[in-house]
């Protein structure tokens, strides 16, 4: 049987797990915060859409094979030449063109590397479909390089995987954007807060209490309490506010002093 003490403990804990999540799910696409240090990364600055040129990455020496690639987003490039076209964020072309990876918008840390990755291209070669081809991309934060650099070709296993490295001031933590993605994580957290502290508390009651009707609510007496209080206050909040006034008819009487010096002169005439 829970404490007071264990139902607090894991009303926080499955707060804070859900807190987590939901700002992990606002987190923009393309973009990642370091699970170590919390900064924050946007390489949405490396998108190439509408107009734009897909990236072409520098392989060196090594000519045999020409690349294109794009960050967060598919290919630009329209004649691709192969099988199923959809969703290619990474292609190459060796004789006849080939997909080196499927879209993805969700940049990730592995240690203190941040990566892209491009999963399910085409089918490796000799492996009887058992193995696709795939696409890394390690971004690294550099201003020294013009523009926003450019991918490099670092390996290439068996025709398979293709690793890239970036050099790029867009791999540079930055601020995180304000606006209305703060305001809804926030509102988030909020609306998770809530739904912990009544659907924990409540079955905490019910469980452990046996507690039925509006004693099942958390803190029920409190909750009781503070709405005597406030009902309390606004009624006398209400009362100084409409005070009714007194009635414009007797503003000419005369005052008690008034009254007085009239009832001596009489006395005075009578006694005359």
């Amino acid at each position: 049987m829970l404490t007071s003490k264990n139902q607090v403990a894991a009303m926080a804990i499955a707060f804070l797990a859900l807190a987590f999540t939901a700002a992990a799910a606002e987190e923009p696409d393309c973009t990642v915060t370091h699970p170590s240090t919390g900064k924050f990364y946007d390489l949405r600055p490396l998108i190439r859409k509408d107009n734009d040129q897909d990236w072409t990455p520098d392989t060196g020496a090594d000519k045999s094979m020409d690349f294109k690639l794009n960050v967060c987003h598919t290919v630009l490039q329209e004649e691709l030449d192969v099988k199923n076209p959809e969703n290619i964020a990474s292609w190459g072309k060796k004789n006849k063109g080939t997909s080196l990876g499927k879209l993805s918008k969700n940049p990730f840390f592995r240690g203190d590397n941040l990566l892209l990755e491009y999963t399910n291209g085409d089918d490796c070669p000799n492996t009887n479909g058992n193995y696709k081809k795939s696409t890394l991309i390690r971004f690294l934060c550099d201003t020294s390089v013009s523009g926003q650099g450019n991918p490099y070709l670092l390996s290439n296993n068996n025709d398979c995987n293709y690793w890239f490295e970036w050099r790029t001031p867009a791999a540079c933590s930055t601020d995180r954007p304000s606006g209305s993605n703060g305001g809804g994580v926030f509102g988030t957290i909020i609306g998770v807060v809530v739904f912990v502290y009544f659907v924990g508390g409540i079955a905490y009651n019910r469980i452990v209490h046996h507690a039925r009707g509006f004693k099942q609510i958390p803190n029920y007496q409190w909750w009781i309490e503070a709405f005597d209080f406030v009902k309390d206050m606004v009624v006398i909040l209400f009362a100084k506010c409409y005070r009714p006034k007194r009635s414009q008819t007797y503003h000419n009487l005369p005052v008690d002093s008034e009254i007085n010096t009239l009832i001596d002169d009489d006395y005075e005439d009578d006694e005359v």
